[in-house]
């Protein structure tokens, strides 16, 4: 059974891996969880949904805001459910440690997690969270942050080939430019032990020399088993992902972050640069050129956008999880 110390050591040594999505954040989860004190869930989403728990069930009793949470989390396709944990005994636990709030039992689902696989140190995973850094500074309040960042044709390209993913190079490089704000933020924010930033391009190109800085910045003893992440045993992501996530059971592929030069049209490359604007280049990637005037680029605009609607509409890239939202109490 969980004790409380054990929930403490989650609270004290957890980091966050977050930032733009397809830009290696699974790569480096997959190192991390080959290093031997670390372990790395499925992306929980926590912080994009715990405020709309909070408010489903706060006017409940503690048991029953526990009993509706877990029911709505083991009872539905949730994130939590993807880590696969023991529904009765989260709840057993849950019920001793006298836990009943939405962050206190993801917490213990993060340490349940961890002490099942015998590791010293958990993380989290999901890129989005980079949008929700304040609740979770104030939810763990010595946490450590890793930003990754990627390229915006590439990643707007690898978007387009996942089938979860906008069709759209617009959405996804203002939500690209967005994150790299937040990142901005976070650097003048937060101290060099607490927070950095990696790009993906500098992780496939030299991993040793990367990891042996993300090992620093974790305080954890950098192993060469992180080099040979694709012979892992753990995962770290739900068996619906395996089809999109199976390149990391694979050797790095260093032109991998090249693809888009040819897999992206012209305006959309275009799109893309004139949506990133001055981050492009302060970010470390130069142009390459080809800029269409704003007049000459609207019908592409159209085009692009068009296809991020239908997405929508038909629910074509819907991945099927039940959001918090939808919960009828």
């Amino acid at each position: 059974m969980i004790a409380p110390e054990e929930l403490e050591q989650t609270r004290k040594r957890i980091f966050f891996i977050l930032g733009t999505s397809r830009s290696g954040s699974t790569l480096l989860q997959s190192m991390l969880n080959s290093q031997g004190d670390v372990v790395i869930p499925p992306e929980t989403h926590f912080f994009k949904t715990n405020t709309l728990l909070e408010n489903k069930f706060r006017e409940d009793s503690r048991a029953e805001y526990r009993t509706k949470l877990l029911d709505f989390w083991y009872g539905h396709k949730t994130r939590i459910r993807d880590m696969r944990l023991d529904r009765d005994q989260v709840e057993r636990a849950a019920r001793k440690l006298g836990l009943y709030r939405a962050l206190e039992l993801f917490t213990l689902h993060l340490t349940l997690y961890r002490v099942e696989r015998q590791k010293t140190i958990v993380g989290e995973k999901t890129p989005s969270h980079i949008l929700h850094t304040e609740k979770i500074l104030e939810a763990y309040p010595d946490a450590k942050i890793i930003s990754l960042f990627r390229d915006p044709r590439a990643a707007a390209y690898s978007e387009i080939k996942a089938y979860f993913g906008s069709p759209s190079v617009v959405v996804t490089t203002r939500r690209w430019r967005a994150y790299v704000q937040k990142h901005k933020q976070l650097e003048n924010k937060l101290p060099a032990s607490r927070y950095m930033m990696l790009r993906y391009c500098d992780l496939v190109a030299a991993p040793e020399a990367v990891l042996n800085r993300v090992c620093r910045f974790l305080e954890i003893p950098y192993r060469d088993d992180m080099l040979w992440y694709y012979q892992r045993d753990e995962k770290g992501f739900a068996e619906g992902e395996k089809d999109w996530k199976s390149g990391t059971f694979k050797p790095i592929k260093k032109n991998k972050n090249e693809e888009w030069k040819t897999g992206l049209r012209s305006w959309q490359v275009s799109l893309v640069e004139q949506w990133a604007g001055k981050y492009l280049e302060e970010m470390g990637y130069q142009p390459h050129g080809g800029a269409m005037s704003k007049f000459r680029s609207v019908p592409w605009h159209l085009l692009d956008l068009g296809r991020s609607a239908w997405a929508d509409l038909t629910n074509a890239r819907d991945e099927g999880y039940r959001s918090p939202a939808e919960f009828d109490r």
